[in-house]
């Protein structure tokens, strides 16, 4: 069951009437920010991350890390190049959060933005990280869930359908992106977390919403689909 609202100029989607719950309670807003898509502009970030400070305790945002230099290796773009892109676009990302964090008066914004690599000092993010890692090998749920979203990313830039050794190449991307789907609260040390998003990330669903036998969300664990009310359809997306 999906839900609808309107909350400071976004509408917000969630997937259940659980997650509507946390979303109107929780504590603590993760704002997914994604690379190459020309949707996250300066003035969006700003806007909502004033938004989750508003409705929300705490407000952290995610910024993918190398591993978003991965999509791109995938689709062909050499590892120089494919760093150089993505390190360029994640310090866009950061210097943009950072900015909208500090004029919210958020203590310490620079501390406030995470990529994978700066999560990967926490222990409740290295041991997920390392499960779902696990679980990638032997849970077909989680392990299509993965596989699609990778499909999807690498769609943005391939002129014919993906192959599975690009796929291979790709996923880690969802696998660094997974755990915080699962456990925010424990990651950020809060009893509850919603973590946001400009669209449904539909390979993920299941996990979500708790359906694989090998990972599930923990009680405090919220998503919701934020997107301005006045943007555009948002472009393409590799997140």
């Amino acid at each position: 069951m999906s839900t609808d609202s309107h909350l400071g100029g976004f509408a917000v989607r969630t997937l259940s009437d659980r997650h509507e719950r946390l979303l109107n309670h929780a504590e603590h807003v993760l704002i997914g920010l994604s690379p190459f898509n020309g949707y996250y502009k300066p003035r969006l970030i700003r806007d909502l991350v004033a938004w989750g400070h508003h409705h929300f305790a705490r407000a952290d945002v995610f910024v993918p890390g190398w591993e978003a230099a991965h999509t791109l290796t995938g689709a062909g773009v050499s590892p120089r190049d494919a760093v150089h892109r993505s390190r360029r676009a994640a310090k866009q990302l950061r210097n943009a959060a950072v900015d909208a964090l500090r004029s919210c008066g958020a203590d310490e914004p620079h501390l406030r933005v995470h990529t994978s690599t700066t999560l990967a000092n926490r222990w409740a993010y290295t041991r997920l990280h390392d499960r779902v890692r696990t679980e990638y090998a032997r849970d077909p749920v989680l392990r299509a869930a993965c596989r699609e979203t990778a499909r999807d990313a690498l769609r943005t830039y391939c002129t014919e359908p993906p192959s599975e050794r690009q796929i291979d190449l790709a996923v880690s991307y969802p696998l660094a992106e997974l755990p915080l789907f699962l456990d925010s609260p424990g990651i950020f040390a809060t009893e509850s977390s919603v973590v946001v998003y400009h669209r449904e990330m539909k390979p993920f669903t299941p996990l979500i919403l708790g359906r694989s036998p090998a990972v599930r969300p923990v009680a405090g664990q919220g998503f919701a689909v934020v997107t301005h009310i006045s943007s555009a359809t948002p472009g393409r997306s590799d997140g």
